[in-house]
């Protein structure tokens, strides 16, 4: 009796085994597919690029002196011409009324018939001479002071330029001291030389006043252009060094986008080529259009953030205006390149791909069984490649290779067709 009830357990065991097997080959597998159709493909690459405003010019004072009056706050929008700031005008006042001074003085002198040795104005032109060159040795210290924030980055080029400017017309006003104070070693009488003596002195005078003149205009600063304040650092009472910004003018909606590329990427790299300019941090993400502006025409050595020393080209790209209102300056996006591109092709993911014999084979579903096709590739990005040969438009390729009890022959179910 005992053994009958394991044959019938052991029949019926069967029976179940048999029924499970022919359900599954029944359902057959499900395996994620792809339906392939004609598309682009493309090789790409993306770099991190910074948005920077076309017109954004630094603000500096010309010269020393304490800001007196603030006019502007940051962000605020201004017009060219506009006061920004007013700086202390009180020690330049002064000495520009000591010059004048001595110009009315020396005019008062000329006046008069010089009939005996000019001892005193050789003294008084001996102490000009002197004060000229301690001028100059100032003028020289404070240029070699801007020439090195200049070489840092630390000074604008006009800042450098009014400092050379400087120098060269303390030069100048030693010069003319000196040959003033030669003129009059040689005057001994009215008929000796005295007009060239005043005419120098008085020429020398003149100068150092329109300088004075000059600065003291320098002490109202003005918008060079209409824009926005940015960057502003300066504060009432304040000292600024001189040729140090103290505040930014840049003008909305005029950007570009700044991106460094290494250098091997660059050949692939051409002016006028279409770009994608893609926004960090934008859910979903936001993307524009640009178009490459310029190139530089050498690479400079830049570190990356392994701390490798790379050769990169500043590339300059401009946003379709139409298309990039929520872009400003100082923002980080990703810049995509296309530098290869292929239209209409069949085009399947790499990983569907696996060796077979000399060549390349994907999974294909046909009739609802599984398939080896042998194929041959062509061209081909990071992630994708186009079926030369072997595929037709609508075949419908097994996503993953891999999948386990994937075989030839075997049904496949539940498509989840892309």
């Amino acid at each position: 009796m005992q053994r009958k009830w394991k044959i019938i357990f052991g029949g019926t065991l069967a029976v179940i085994v048999l029924v499970a097997v022919a359900l599954q080959a029944f359902q057959g597998l499900e395996a994620e597919l792809l339906e392939v159709h004609p598309r682009d493909i493309a090789n790409t690459f993306k770099e991190e690029g910074k948005v920077i405003s076309k017109v954004n010019l630094p603000i500096h004072a010309l010269y020393g002196g304490k800001i007196i009056e603030l006019h502007v706050e940051e962000g605020q929008q201004v017009k060219e011409g506009d006061i920004l700031a007013v700086l202390s005008q009180e020690e330049l006042a002064f000495q520009l009324r000591q010059l004048e001074g001595q110009l009315r003085s020396l005019q008062g002198e000329e006046e008069k018939t010089i009939l005996e040795p000019l001892e005193p104005a050789l003294k008084n032109q001996e102490l000009l001479v002197e004060q000229a060159r301690q001028d100059l040795e100032t003028a020289k210290a404070n240029l070699t002071r801007i020439e090195k924030l200049y070489a840092t980055g630390g000074a604008s080029k006009i800042a450098y330029e009014e400092a050379l400017n400087a120098v060269k017309s303390a030069e100048i006003n030693l010069e003319m001291q000196e040959e003033t104070l030669s003129l009059l070693q040689k005057t001994y009488s009215p008929a000796g030389g005295t007009n060239e003596f005043y005419r120098g002195r008085k020429e020398a005078l003149q100068a150092q006043i329109e300088l004075l003149q000059y600065q003291l205009e320098a002490c109202t600063v003005t918008a060079p252009v209409e824009g926005k304040v940015a960057n502003l650092t300066a504060r009432v009472g304040d000292l600024p060094t001189p040729g140090v910004p103290i505040m930014n003018i840049f003008q909305e909606g005029n950007y570009e986008i700044e991106v460094y590329l290494l250098a091997d990427d660059v050949p692939g790299i051409a002016a006028g080529m279409e770009v994608a300019l893609i926004l960090e941090g934008s859910a979903p993400e936001t993307i524009h259009s640009g178009t490459v502006k310029n190139i530089a025409p050498t690479a400079v050595e830049t570190v990356s953030a392994l701390g490798l020393a790379e050769q990169r080209v500043k590339v300059l790209v401009e946003p379709a205006t139409s298309s990039a209102g929520d872009l400003f300056p100082g923002y980080k996006l990703d810049v995509e390149f296309t530098i290869d591109k292929r239209e209409n092709e069949l085009v399947v993911p790499k990983t569907t791909l696996f060796p077979s014999g000399e060549g390349d084979a994907l999974w294909v579903v046909r009739n609802g069984k599984a398939e080896i096709q042998t194929v041959k590739t062509g061209f081909e990005n990071d992630r994708e490649v186009v079926i030369a040969e072997g595929l037709q438009e609508g075949d419908l390729v097994v996503l993953n290779p891999q999948l386990e009890g994937l075989k030839e022959g075997k049904k496949i179910t539940g498509i989840n067709a892309k």
